[in-house]
């Protein structure tokens, strides 16, 4: 028998079923074997984890590439380069990413930012599709023949806001809702809507009211232009709709705990309602974050809110009523967060990729809220699922992608904006005191991150160069294939 390209061996295994003392081996990027140490075969690749923690690659569900100033294909490309490489190196081995914005053809849109990705990303990703116009539902079908099985749907957007994403200044109205539900259904293959819910009507109305005011305390002032009703007024009706049009909801950064409580009552009716939440908002409060001065940098929508709605966010991660946590990245250079009034600052956090599963192992297990399984569950297996990538990905178990973390859970740093790999400059994080980071991720058994330095290249990077060096894992598709057919 020939030996398996790589074996990891002396680690603790985090499978779906518990822990294993040992490690695994990886023949063409896949797990061909798990156990103890002395059952796995000598790698042609050995590494020896040193006691670590093996998880399966972080799953980030919800990111931004190629927004912000600049916005276009050549910041597209910027993006996937660093902010991939941030991923990598916080343990992330897919991304869940949106396309670009605007009233194009989805499809075409689509089909370049696969292409870029291949080309530049360091770790896999999927697309969901930004919809902002009713045409733009006629190419649902061919949109999941593509690959995709997300649809982003900017509820909370009504105004300026809403054309600078092309779509009408009134926002997503529910009869296009209604539609969109429709037309989701007929695609079938496990295609689904995404919303931002928060009531956009209510919310520029205090906003306008509140602008200028608070010198100090900045993030609970901001906290109020969108109180905690304004979800769940746009999470009821839309789950409604699609239980009426027989479609699963994904509600994206949940963060009131009202919201949290009826998700949870639609999933006890039988309602196929999922909920995400942030690793800002598992992390922070707006009292702790205006305590560190974050001003801009924690400025998003909906806001980082109170004590209860943490505890409430937690609670809901840990029984299931939320099922998995992204960071809703983008990458904003800095000057956007510091040169310009709190006020009238673009909302987004920012980078996060790269200290998400720290802030969460930090203010979960370190706290005693939560385990590495649970991590292991919402962070990994449960996104799989949702966005039809498992049994490849989200688990570590024989026949799937070998996508692992070695994981220190108590290395403790400093978290210093300067040493991360995304190419903004800050951090939601800087200054912050998080334990537990990863020490080496692989991408369908290629080592990515190692030690604090990306060891892998991206394609162009290769091909411009003309150097003949290893191939990275870009010179197979990083486009994550789903896990079933169309």
């Amino acid at each position: 028998m020939n030996a398996p390209d790589l074996t990891i061996r002396n680690g603790v295994v985090v499978t779906p079923t518990g822990l294993v003392r040992g490690g695994l081996s990886v023949t063409d990027g896949v797990i061909t074997q798990i156990g103890a140490d002395h059952l796995l075969p000598t790698g042609t690749t050995d590494v020896d984890a040193g006691g670590k923690h093996l998880l399966p690659g972080i799953i980030d569900p919800h990111v931004h590439l190629g927004i912000g100033p600049g916005t276009g294909q050549d910041k597209l490309v910027r993006d996937f380069r660093s902010e991939s490489a941030d991923a990598a190196a916080g343990g992330v081995t897919t991304m869940i990413t949106t396309t670009l914005f605007g009233t194009e053809s989805r499809g075409e849109v689509a089909e370049a930012a696969i292409a870029t990705g291949n080309q530049n990303s360091l770790v896999d990703y999927r697309l969901t599709a930004v919809v902002t116009t009713r045409e733009h539902l006629t190419e649902a079908a061919d949109l999941v023949k593509l690959g995709l099985r997300s649809f982003k749907f900017f509820l909370g957007y009504k105004g300026e806001q809403a054309e600078g994403f092309g779509m009408n200044a009134d926002g997503i109205s529910w009869d296009f809702f209604y539609q969109a539900c429709e037309a989701l259904g007929e695609a079938g293959a496990k295609a689904f809507p995404t919303v931002h819910a928060e009531d956009p009507w209510v919310r520029d109305f205090l906003t306008e009211r509140l602008r200028g005011s608070g010198k100090n305390g900045l993030l609970q002032r901001w906290l109020e232009t969108s109180p905690n009703i304004l979800e769940p007024m746009q999470i009821y009706p839309a789950a409604l709709i699609a239980h009426e049009v027989g479609t699963p909801v994904y509600v994206v950064h949940t963060s009131a705990w009202q919201s949290v409580e009826l998700i949870r009552d639609l999933k006890d009716k039988g309602w196929p309602v999922f909920g995400e939440t942030l690793a800002a908002f598992l992390y922070w409060t707006a009292p702790e974050a205006d305590a560190r001065d974050k001003g801009a940098v924690g400025k998003i929508q909906p806001p980082i809110r109170l004590d209860r709605d943490r505890d409430a966010l937690w609670t809901g991660v840990l029984d299931g009523t939320l099922t998995s946590v992204g960071t809703d990245c983008q990458m904003y250079p800095h000057s956007s967060r510091t040169d310009v009034d709190f006020w009238d600052a673009q909302v987004g956090l920012g980078p996060g990729m790269g200290t998400a599963l720290s802030a969460v192992h930090t203010s979960g297990v370190l706290t005693g809220r939560a385990t590495l399984e649970d991590l292991a569950r919402v962070l990994s297996e449960n996104t799989a699922r949702r966005f039809d990538l498992y049994p490849q990905k989200g688990q570590l178990a024989v026949g799937s992608d070998a996508d692992v973390v070695v994981f220190d859970p108590t290395e403790t740093r400093t978290v210093d904006a300067g040493s991360l790999h995304s190419a903004a400059g800050y951090s939601l994080y800087e200054g912050e005191s998080l334990t537990g980071w990863p020490v080496q991720t692989y991408v369908r058994g290629h080592l990515v991150f190692d030690s604090g330095s990306i060891v892998a290249k991206p394609v162009e990077t290769l091909t411009t160069t003309g150097k003949n060096e290893t191939p990275s894992p870009l010179s197979q598709d990083r486009f994550s294939p789903a896990a079933h057919s169309t």
